[in-house]
């Protein structure tokens, strides 16, 4: 196993623990973390000085220089895909999230939340979970060598009859995986050799994502065609010269 960092790991564990609780004191971080306050206040300062966090009235919470950090993260493909999620949450007036892959885990980078809901669903950028998880994640797992398909699918023996289901019908859904209550669908972004580079995919409350029926059909169809539609993008390279990269959504 290569040699760590001990100060690095500590900074990226106090980040994720605000991410994960919100703005704390440095004592209270401090206690959170098992470390020692003045080990803290040093990590705290450093971290100040690089705007990745800042102190406000509630405590240290995270700070802007994060965004401009995330917005590094497959500038491609969310170049291209931000018109094709920006539709889907227009005709879909539900969240359209972008998800890639990171090693094991699809990991979201993008996500638009319609604007037309009172109650919404947030896929925040940087949420994580595996791949034989959920519809992102499974949408892009089905298309995955099969050197991952067989590792991931070793603790569920029903997963590979299901992945040969998502490649057949090119969808993948799930409900109440991540969040009771929630239902996604996502479909692959795949490259020219097939293989899959993202997902995109709606999330909303499973009381207005019915299983079957004429709503169902509609978003599923949307969908694949957001997918699609970014798929053939990628390979155009079809970037409208007035698409900036987006910044990750603060809501």
């Amino acid at each position: 196993m290569p040699e760590t960092s001990k100060t690095v790991d500590q900074a990226v564990r106090m980040m994720h623990q605000i991410r994960s609780t919100g703005a704390a004191p440095t004592a209270e971080l401090a206690r959170r973390l098992g470390l020692g306050r003045t080990v803290v206040a040093r990590l705290v300062a450093t971290l100040e000085r690089h705007d990745l966090v800042r102190r406000t009235p509630d405590g240290v919470d995270l700070s802007y220089g994060l965004v401009g950090l995330a917005d590094m993260v497959s500038p491609a493909m969310r170049r291209v895909a931000w018109p094709h999620l920006q539709r889907l949450a227009v005709t879909c007036h539900e969240t359209a999230v972008l998800a890639i892959i990171d090693g094991d885990d699809a990991v979201a980078v993008d996500q638009v939340v319609s604007e037309h809901r009172v109650v919404r669903v947030h896929y925040h950028p940087g949420t994580r979970h595996s791949l034989a998880a959920a519809a992102h994640g499974r949408a892009m797992l089905a298309h995955a060598d099969p050197a991952t398909i067989a590792r991931l699918a070793t603790a569920d023996p029903g997963l590979g009859a299901e992945l040969d289901r998502i490649r057949s019908r090119g969808y993948a859904v799930s409900h109440d995986e991540l969040e009771h209550g929630v239902t996604g669908v996502a479909a692959a972004v795949l490259d020219v050799s097939g293989r899959p580079l993202a997902s995109l995919g709606v999330v909303a409350p499973t009381s207005r994502l019915p299983a079957t029926g004429e709503p169902a059909r509609a978003v599923i169809a949307a969908v694949v065609d957001a997918a699609n539609q970014t798929a053939v993008g990628l390979v155009r390279r079809e970037v409208p010269s007035h698409v900036p990269v987006p910044n990750s959504p603060k809501e």
